[in-house]
């Protein structure tokens, strides 16, 4: 996915920021400083979809972390019967609860 990105310098801003802004809502806008890009500019919308997308990438990546802990004990070895499990779970929340 290539996205087309704008650059425009700062002194821009101050007089030029309807058409800058509207660029924005079409596509990111790199703004430079001394020739050096400093910023980028984007759709708040577009901005919140990248903030969801980021956080949604960050839980699968939990996900598969517990995934590969998970395979590491079944390569191991450490393992135990599910019903022993859920007696130890059951015994610890038991004790939590006194």
């Amino acid at each position: 996915m290539t996205q087309r990105l704008s650059i425009r310098p700062s002194r821009d801003l101050r007089t030029h920021y309807a058409q800058i802004a509207a660029e924005a809502r079409e596509h990111p806008v790199a703004i430079t400083v001394n020739g050096r890009e400093d910023t980028v500019l984007l759709e708040h919308a577009q901005f919140m979809e990248q903030q969801q997308l980021i956080e949604d990438l960050q839980d699968r990546l939990q996900v598969y972390a517990h995934l590969a802990q998970a395979a590491d004990d079944v390569r191991l070895g450490r393992v135990q019967p599910a019903q022993e499990a859920f007696d130890d779970i059951i015994n610890e929340l038991r004790s939590a609860a006194v």
